[in-house]
């Protein structure tokens, strides 16, 4: 697991600014679907939030179709899923997660798998009791829970999602997202919904 962490601790910066950035990772998807679930509107293009120095009342999604799924990324932090997008991008055996952080401080991480909601914590570091986490995400998640320090919250969102759908993210990947379009999509959601 420690080389898990590393791993992710070593590709972080590949994919932008870890303090507002959301990370969507779905396995057994298509990314219609995935743009269906989260109301993003694929006839839509937008700028690159980076390019755009005025302000919106939208998020800017960009999705691509990765080896086993779709990868997307957003990058105010606050256009984050909705607990019923996770259930629709994991409907037919699928998985999805979420890995997302603000300028809040507020770190998410939720995923589901099959139309089921398995864990969602709007704040992750919150989560007082571990007996909440399933016993899959347990061990990672004690990295956070634990007060250390060395554990960047994020990093360890990352490996969860791993280990939520199976799929291991890649510099490549990382790349891809740096290059694709975005989309215009809601922001502002309330994520408990």
């Amino acid at each position: 697991m420690a080389a898990t962490i590393e791993y992710y601790d070593d590709l972080i910066d590949s994919f932008g600014d870890s303090e507002s950035l959301t990370l969507l990772v779905v396995a057994g998807a298509s990314r219609d679907c995935v743009a269906r679930a989260l109301d993003v509107d694929l006839h839509e293009p937008v700028t690159h939030p980076w390019d755009d120095e005025t302000e919106s009342d939208f998020a800017a999604w960009a999705l691509v179709e990765i080896d086993g799924g779709v990868l997307g990324v957003e990058y105010t932090g606050y256009g984050d899923p909705t607990a019923d997008a996770l259930r629709a991008m994991s409907r037919g055996g699928g998985a999805a997660a979420v890995v997302r952080s603000n300028l809040d401080a507020q770190l998410r991480f939720g995923c589901a798998r099959d139309a089921a909601v398995v864990f969602d914590a709007h704040q992750l570091a919150a989560v007082e009791d571990p007996a909440a986490v399933p016993s899959e995400l347990r061990p990672l998640f004690q990295l956070v829970h634990d007060d250390n320090d060395e554990a960047d919250a994020f990093v360890v969102g990352l490996a969860m999602a791993e280990v939520v759908t199976g799929l291991e993210l890649t510099s490549q990947e990382a790349l891809l997202l740096a290059g694709a379009q975005f989309f215009r999509g809601p922001s502002l959601l309330d994520p408990e919904v």
